[in-house]
């Protein structure tokens, strides 16, 4: 019993250093991430952070800024690998995207941060990476060799949790995506499970996620039957909302019915002829005959 013990609070010790965070005599220590490009936001964010009391941790070179030896070979290597010990070093990653611009090797640099658990701020507001995003950058890293195959079964089962949770959190709306923004990777992964793993465009997804500017239109359907209850909702599209829909990038469209509404489809296709557009129907978890559209305008 006491050698059960004993290897009990080691396993609770070793559990708890894991999770303690790397904060040296009470100072927060930041890694900086970002493209070499950005030298003079580099350092004034050294300067205003550790005013504010953090330790930060920076870049050591400026490849994209004269430091020419970056490009030398394996140096340029060497320095992508150093970043990644500099961000297990640290607490929090801020990441330099002036302009919202994020590179290459910073989307796997924050992939990486977010999958070792540290905090992430961004210099500028920008849209943050979807779960897709991050395992395709955490797969680059592993192809690159600087994920062990362990580390990246690991992040696989993480990725897959996440997926299922979205898909959950999808599942379980009541109607056309009542906080769909809130979460936009529970909509990806619920239109992925509605179309199929292969069957949507790449570009599509892409869209939904890249979005600066989204505009949602809710349409009920009145009439007596499902076919006069699509009616006004297509003269309702025509009367109020063609403006908008002919100026979108893309729209989203999901069809919500008490019964399989697809059938519904091919006329209101008809009303939306010319447009870019993802289809989806759902099936509403009530007893009621009610009919609504969701149109996403992005």
């Amino acid at each position: 019993m006491l050698i059960r013990s004993l290897v009990q609070n080691k396993i609770v010790s070793l559990l708890h250093l894991k999770q303690i965070r790397h904060m040296i005599n009470g100072f927060k220590v930041i890694t900086l991430c970002g493209s070499t490009r950005f030298k003079d936001e580099f350092l004034e964010a050294q300067k205003r952070l550790t005013l504010e009391g953090n330790i930060v941790i920076s870049v050591g070179l400026f490849g994209h800024s004269g430091d020419d030896v970056v490009w030398t070979e394996g140096v340029k290597d060497m320095l992508d690998r150093q970043h990644l010990a500099k961000i297990d070093l640290a607490d929090e990653i801020y990441v330099i995207n002036v302009g919202g611009y994020i590179g290459d090797s910073t989307r796997r640099e924050i992939a990486y941060a977010e999958y070792k658990g540290k905090s992430i701020t961004y210099l500028e507001s920008c849209i943050k990476p979807c779960l897709y995003e991050n395992y395709a950058a955490l797969g680059e890293l592993h192809d690159a060799g600087r994920i062990s195959d362990e580390d990246f079964e690991q992040v696989g089962r993480d990725f897959d949790e996440k997926r299922k949770a979205a898909i959950a959190e999808y599942n379980a709306c009541q109607g056309p995506w009542p906080y769909q923004w809130k979460n936009i990777d529970a909509v990806v992964c619920g239109i992925l499970q509605q179309h199929g793993p292969v069957s949507i465009d790449y570009h599509d997804i892409k869209d939904l996620y890249d979005a600066d500017c989204v505009y949602e239109v809710r349409i009920k359907g009145k009439g007596t039957n499902d076919e006069e209850k699509i009616q006004s909702i297509i003269d309702t599209i025509r009367s109020e909302y063609m403006a908008q829909l002919r100026s979108s990038k893309k729209v989203v469209v999901t069809l919500c019915g008490s019964s399989d509404p697809s059938g519904l489809l091919e006329k209101l296709a008809d009303c939306m002829d010319g447009l870019n557009v993802v289809w989806q129907t759902r099936t509403f978890h009530t007893d009621g005959k009610d009919l609504e559209l969701s149109i996403v305008i992005i």
